[in-house]
This record gives C-alpha cells, sequence and structure tokens, in this order.
C-alpha cells in the first residue's frame, strides 16, 4: 500500500511541476506582449543586463 501511495503522489509532483511552470510561462509571454505593445522599449541599465 505505501510503495503505491508513493509512487501516485511521485506522479502528481511531476504533473504539478509542468503545471506551475506552464503558467509561469504564460505569465511572462503576457508580461512580454504588453511591454512590446507600449511604444517606448524601457532602458535597460548595466544591472540589469548582469541580472
Amino acid at each position: 500500500m505505501g510503495l503505491i501511495r508513493a509512487t501516485l503522489l511521485f506522479f502528481r509532483g511531476m504533473l504539478s511541476d509542468q503545471t506551475e511552470l506552464a503558467t509561469e510561462n504564460l505569465a511572462l509571454r503576457q508580461q512580454l506582449a504588453a511591454l512590446e505593445y507600449r511604444s517606448k522599449r524601457p532602458r535597460l541599465r548595466k544591472r540589469d543586463r548582469i541580472f
């Protein structure tokens, strides 16, 4: 019983990680689209480029 539960929890964890990653990518793509929509490009400082 414990092995089955551990296996199920493992696969559940792998799927939730992929879902979180997909959600984060979607949010970042939306932010990029919003930046491209603006007329001015943001000025990047040296510390921004290093980051």
